[in-house]
């Protein structure tokens, strides 16, 4: 019964420092484009993961395009701006 109010306050220590984490997660820029990024990228992809690229339009598109072809959910009203906002945020020179 001890070694369990032992791992308690460790186990609160844990869960605390995990919630912190979450919350200062980096998430995607505002902007037109934010909501949809996040609807049908961050389903699978960390905002880190896809703030590490720097492409142009093109490449972004070909991106997006694969990752539509590996089940991403991406409208066709939302495909070009999500494109768009890809590009300006994370495009090359960026």
């Amino acid at each position: 019964m001890k070694r369990i109010w032992i791992a308690l306050p460790l186990l609160g220590a844990i869960m605390a420092a995990g919630v912190q984490a979450q919350d200062t997660a980096p998430s995607f820029p505002p902007g037109e484009g934010q909501t949809a990024v996040q609807t049908s990228c961050a389903a699978c992809h960390p905002p880190a993961i896809v703030a590490s690229k720097r492409y142009d339009a093109d490449k972004w598109a070909e991106v997006v395009d694969q990752m539509i072809g590996k089940g991403a959910k991406v409208s066709d009203a939302d495909y070009d701006v999500i494109v768009a906002y890809l590009a300006k945020n994370y495009g090359v020179g960026k």
